[in-house]
Order: C-alpha cells, then sequence, then structure tokens
C-alpha cells in the first residue's frame, strides 16, 4: 500500500518553480512550502481586465439557460463520489472483482455534462476563450490564485495546502502540450475535417467529456492488469482521478454561478475559473495514458518466480 497517499506530491520541483514563476512568487517565498491560500497573499489580479470580457460575454450568452439546482445537486454527489475513489488507494488493487468507485464519479458528472451541452455552454466557451497558450493560463492562474473565493472551490472540493498547488502547477508545466495537442480551438481546425458535434466535439466538449470516459474506463483496467500494475501506480490513477474530478467540480461551479445569475463571482473571475476548469481536466487526460496505462518494462510489478 502506499503510505500516505494525501502527503505525496505529483509534481516536479521544475514545474513548481515555473508555477511559482508565472505568479510572480520569489524564491525565499516559494522555499516556505506555501499553500494556495498562502500564495494567494502574495499574487495580483493584474491579469483581470484582459479576462473579465470573457466572462462577460460567456454570462450574456447562457444567461437564464443554466439549471442551478440541478448542478449543485451534482456537485454534491461529485465531491462524495470523489473521496470514496481516493480512498481505494488505502484497500490496495482490486483482486477478486472490478470496483465501481472511477465509474461514480462519471455517474455524478454526467448529468452535468448533458446539461451543459444542451444549453451551449461548450459552444460558448468554444467561442469565447481565448487560444490555451502560456499567457492566457498564466492571466488565469495569476487572477485564480489571487481570489479567495476561487482558491476556497478548490479546498473545499479536498484539494488543500500544496495538493491545490500540486493541481495548478501541473497545468504550467503542460501547458506546451495542452496549446499544441490537448487544446485547438474550432476556428483553428483544418478545413475539410468534421465540423464540431458528440463525435468531433469543441476542446472544452472534449475536456469535460473526455475526462468523464477515462473515470468510466479505470476500474476495469485496474482490476484487469493487477498482476503487472504497482500501487504507486494504483496512487497515481487515483490522483489523475481526482485531478479530473476536480476540474469538473469547478467547471460546475462555474455553471452554477452563470445559473444563479447573482454575480457571485466578477466576469475576470468565471472566466479564469473556466480556463483552469478546463486546462486541469485535459492536462489529466494527457498524463493518465502515461502515468497509469503506458505501463513500461520498468514501471511494472516485479514478474511472479517463473514468468518469463
Amino acid at each position: 500500500m502506499v503510505e500516505g497517499y494525501g502527503e505525496r506530491t505529483t509534481v516536479s520541483d521544475e514545474d513548481r518553480r515555473e508555477f511559482l514563476k508565472v505568479l510572480g512568487v520569489s524564491g525565499s517565498i516559494a522555499a516556505g512550502g506555501l499553500g494556495l491560500e498562502e500564495l494567494g497573499s502574495t499574487a495580483s489580479l493584474g491579469a483581470a481586465e484582459e479576462l473579465a470580457p470573457v466572462g462577460q460575454a460567456i454570462r450574456s450568452d447562457l444567461s437564464g439557460a443554466i439549471d442551478a439546482d440541478l448542478v449543485a445537486e451534482q456537485q454534491a454527489a461529485l465531491t462524495t463520489s470523489s473521496e470514496e475513489m481516493v480512498a481505494t488507494v488505502e484497500r490496495g488493487l482490486p483482486s477478486e472483482a472490478p470496483r465501481e468507485a472511477f465509474a461514480a464519479v462519471a455517474d455524478a458528472g454526467w448529468p452535468v455534462y448533458e446539461h451543459l451541452r444542451d444549453v451551449g455552454f461548450y459552444a460558448s466557451a468554444d467561442e469565447q476563450l481565448p487560444a490555451f497558450d502560456a499567457d492566457t493560463l498564466g492571466a488565469a492562474m495569476e487572477t485564480f490564485v489571487a481570489s479567495d473565493q476561487l482558491v476556497s472551490m478548490v479546498e473545499e472540493f479536498g484539494l488543500g495546502n500544496y495538493q491545490g498547488v500540486d493541481l495548478l502547477a501541473t497545468v504550467i508545466g503542460n501547458a506546451e502540450q495542452l496549446q499544441n495537442y490537448h487544446w485547438v480551438a474550432t476556428e483553428e481546425v483544418p478545413g475539410g475535417v468534421s465540423a464540431p458535434s458528440d463525435a468531433f466535439p469543441t476542446a472544452p466538449q472534449a475536456a469535460a467529456g473526455g475526462a468523464l470516459l477515462w473515470l468510466e474506463d479505470i476500474d476495469e483496467y485496474l482490476y484487469q492488469n493487477e498482476l503487472i500494475l504497482t500501487e504507486e501506480i494504483h496512487a497515481d490513477a487515483a490522483w489523475h482521478g481526482e485531478t479530473m474530478a476536480a476540474g469538473l467540480h469547478l467547471m460546475s461551479e462555474a455553471a452554477r454561478v452563470i445559473g444563479e445569475g447573482a454575480g457571485a463571482l466578477s466576469d475576470a473571475e468565471l472566466a479564469s475559473l473556466l480556463t483552469v476548469s478546463f486546462a486541469v481536466q485535459a492536462t489529466a487526460q494527457g498524463l493518465i495514458t502515461q502515468d497509469v496505462y503506458w505501463v513500461t518494462e520498468e514501471m511494472r510489478a516485479p514478474r511472479a518466480a517463473g514468468d518469463n
């Protein structure tokens, strides 16, 4: 069993330094191992001006369209199922039969995904959000960490202290891959490629729907490959599943705020929240393949005596 799942870090020192650099945090402050809440006091809302028009446009597109009660109800189920999913690490890999812990997270997420698809949420995000390059992600992260309300959304989901930092630093550490391979705006798709649909979704819809499809698959994968997997790989699966769930949670928070129409977040905070939520989901999909599904000879569990 992997000891101290909640204390393990999943981010390299280099990625963490790059994240702190984006926030403008000095090395002396960073050396203190601060969590998101503490880092917020060092960040600024300087990027808010460029994000505000994006949030305003999305809010306008979706005014009166989102069922905030439905979203809130499923958020509660998502949080509970995510906690239960992470708890499977303490029980070890499944050996008797596949579990349904990861799939339960997907079950909680599908109703929100489908509702948001039907009201044009993903289409609006695809149209209004800027391309996910280093500057866009940096501006979104700066605004996110400087907002007490946004940071509290991560902490309330159970990713407090440095786990919240890991969640966001992973996105910055994989910004180039995200930009080049996981996030292509519809307007940049080459001519002749099928228009967006359920078969060829927009980037925001692919981020959310793809995360749910991965979550549906992981239980069976862990069971079928138990002999070659290690508890470390199991813990990686739980972490990437948890980050996908966190991304879904943050996306749902943005949708709920729009649905309630009460202005709980500024337009800049809304744009930041949406950007981070989609980026977290898309990044996790790229990482789970290399950390969990592409098991090399060096990664796999030791062979039993007599195995070739």
